[in-house]
């Protein structure tokens, strides 16, 4: 199989993460002739066309012409899309599926045998190819099918391969985690309005020193103690801060653990 640029890829759903899927892979340079897309919405999907330069299918000829399908519908709407591809589908294709609450033994009891599978989690600065998105691989997914999968990995950012059953902690841990973050970077933005910035210097400072610091907690072994030290002024209650964002990703987890409960097929449904 060849390297994802020569690779025909389809994105099939087109909201916000496959947005930043369809952006990723054109700035990595899969041509646009190669990128076919497809959306329940006819509009959104000829917006998309029009505004990339990508080609439209209908979903039996996309799966059917596609070596990678980046899959990103929404959670609700997967398995029914899933039962619906596996007719189009081949072995030595590779699937790669970005919907929050769908394990992947489900995805690879329902696809055709010989279609490789992986699992992905990511989080909005993927936009930008700074996201963190952890992937777990079906059992397929070896040699090829996975050196294609790490491909748009790299485009996206970050990744670390976990376990099945910890993804929905990685909605917690990555996927919505930016909405934890954004609040402390907001109010350090305000605060340097506050002293007389003007707003795109604060913002820019207040971005910067989050950058830094998570800069230095990974390019460093100190422990977390050892990083507060070096800048002794306590300005918060920092424990509970801590506590705060640790119950915030375990919500996102049991949120995600119900909306995978509510998918799960019932009466043998395959």
């Amino acid at each position: 199989m060849a390297g994802l640029e020569a690779c025909q890829v389809a994105v099939v759903g087109l909201g916000n993460i496959g947005r930043i899927l369809l952006e990723r892979m054109l700035a990595v340079g899969v041509p646009g002739d190669r990128l076919v897309v497809r959306d329940a919405d006819p509009t959104r999907e000829q917006d998309f066309i029009r505004r990339f330069g990508v080609r439209g299918l209908p979903l039996e000829e996309a799966a059917g012409v596609a070596d990678v399908v980046l899959l990103a519908v929404p959670p609700k709407a997967a398995l029914g899309v899933v039962r619906e591809l596996r007719q189009w589908l081949h072995p030595g294709q590779v699937i790669i599926s970005f919907v929050a609450a769908v394990p992947l033994a489900l995805l690879e009891d329902i696809l055709p045998e010989g279609v490789a599978v992986a699992r992905v989690m990511p989080n909005a600065p993927s936009l930008i190819g700074q996201g963190m998105n952890p992937v777990c691989y079906g059992r397929l997914a070896r040699g090829e099918a996975k050196a294609l999968v790490q491909e748009v990995l790299a485009a996206l950012g970050e990744t670390v391969e976990v376990r099945d059953e910890q993804m929905n902690w990685c909605v917690g841990l990555s996927g919505a985690a930016m909405r934890s973050l954004l609040p402390a970077l907001e109010g350090m933005t305000r605060a340097g309005i506050e002293a007389g910035l003007r707003p795109e210097q604060a913002r820019r400072v207040a971005g910067q020193v989050m950058l830094g610091t998570a800069a230095l907690a990974l390019r460093s072994d100190l422990s977390f103690e050892e990083l507060k030290s070096l800048t002794p002024m306590e300005t918060l209650d920092e424990e509970s801060l801590a506590d705060m964002l640790q119950r915030a990703a375990r919500s996102a987890r049991d949120k995600m653990d119900q909306v995978e409960r509510r998918l799960m097929p019932r009466g043998g449904e395959g």
